[in-house]
């Protein structure tokens, strides 16, 4: 399949039938599966792949010529800044001692940022596609558990039976429920807001297109087919409303649910760690002991 044919399944893919969507999902059938959701991933992939090797390029430079005796200027301002906001986070989430764990946060902060602000861009929006909150639970899931492993040895199996054996089915499903509970929750937050923002520029398009016709106005200007095709008269009020609403779903609900993901995945990864041994205290020596000295007269 060639890249135009591509490109129509790409633009075509928003009238896809949710059984369509669901079975795209699990099965690949080479060009023929690439659909819009997928495109729009690569290109975050793309746009991180980018920015890191650039980052990490003027970075070599700057060390290289001992800048960093120097106060930070341009992209590797916020690169540090970046650096130790991810760092910072990791700290205050997961404890001093796994602050190492800043450049997971790193990546996934800016994922998952990017990947509801997608749609500001003109692309399709990626989150409310299910493959991609259901791959980063089970990534999140992946890391829960191997580090479980990693600690606590064959005694992590232990937790399955506990308090007894015939708990075994309610612990195995508490097992999987993060990947339910965080996949549902990036899911729902961003298709609910796609829903919405939808749902008030058909109300918009209705009403700006009732009042033209109030005063005989026709949404065609001519024979031109780029006016006949939407109305002109349909989308009058709609711009501003759907963009206040757009902007506030992909920004401020972006950024909030990236910051829940990313916090519940700090707490569940830590907890899975062993606990910081506790400074060990100098054993501080007793006083030794005075009298005060009495001058017998």
């Amino acid at each position: 399949m060639n890249l135009l044919a591509v490109y129509d399944r790409v633009t075509s893919a928003t009238s896809h039938s949710f059984n369509d969507k669901m079975e795209s999902m699990f099965h690949w059938d080479g060009w023929a599966s690439i659909d819009a959701p997928l495109v729009s991933s690569l290109f975050v992939i793309l746009v991180l792949m980018i920015l890191g090797t650039v980052v990490g390029i003027r970075a070599r430079i700057a060390l290289k010529n001992k800048e960093y005796l120097q106060k930070p200027k341009g992209i590797m301002f916020f690169a540090e800044l970046y650096y130790d906001m991810c760092n910072n986070f990791a700290g205050s989430n997961m404890g001093e001692n796994h602050i190492g764990w800043g450049g997971y946060f790193w990546t996934l902060f800016a994922y998952l940022f990017l990947a509801f602000n997608i749609s500001l861009f003109g692309l399709p929006s990626l989150v409310d596609w299910l493959a991609c909150p259901l791959c980063l639970a089970i990534i999140m899931f992946t890391i829960i558990q191997y580090q479980g492993i990693k600690y606590s040895k064959l005694g992590y199996f232990h937790r399955y039976v506990e308090p007894i054996f015939i708990f075994l089915p309610v612990n195995l499903i508490t097992m999987w429920a993060p990947i339910v509970s965080t996949t549902m929750r990036l899911f729902g937050n961003c298709l609910s807001g796609t829903i919405l923002v939808g749902l008030v520029q058909w109300a918009l398009s209705s009403a700006s297109s009732g009042i033209f016709e109030a005063f005989g106005v026709v949404g065609t200007i001519g024979t031109s087919s780029f006016w006949n095709n939407p109305g002109w008269t349909s989308i009058f009020l709609a711009p501003g409303p759907v963009g206040v609403f757009n902007s506030y779903f992909s920004l401020f609900s972006g950024f909030i649910q990236t910051l829940v993901f990313s916090s519940l995945s700090a707490i569940w990864i830590s907890q899975e760690m062993p606990e910081p041994e506790p400074e060990k205290k100098e054993d501080v020596l007793p006083a030794s002991e005075t009298r005060p000295l009495v001058i017998e007269g």
